[in-house]
């Protein structure tokens, strides 16, 4: 028997609410599924996810936009790294 993820064509991640980071090159990261913004400055930034905690390092970081769907970082990314909360 096929699972829900298998019908659906999505990852089990997605299903439950797993914090995805979609990278576009060193410049751009757009952030899914997270909850908050925990902390900002041009050279860290920290999302809380549903399970980890997501932290971003870099240089002239900015959040060029956020929603309830997602959070897009520009800047110069130098590390993404996932924290278990």
């Amino acid at each position: 028997m096929r699972t829900v993820s298998e019908k659906l064509n999505l990852s089990p991640d997605i299903l439950e609410g797993a914090t995805v980071v979609n990278m576009y090159g060193k410049h751009m990261a757009l952030v899914e599924n997270y909850k908050s913004i925990i902390d900002y400055s041009p050279e860290q930034i920290k999302l809380q996810g549903k399970h980890v905690k997501l932290l971003i390092q870099g240089e002239q970081l900015r959040i060029e936009r956020f929603t309830q769907e997602d959070c897009k970082i520009q800047g110069e990314i130098n590390l993404v790294q996932y924290v278990q909360t």
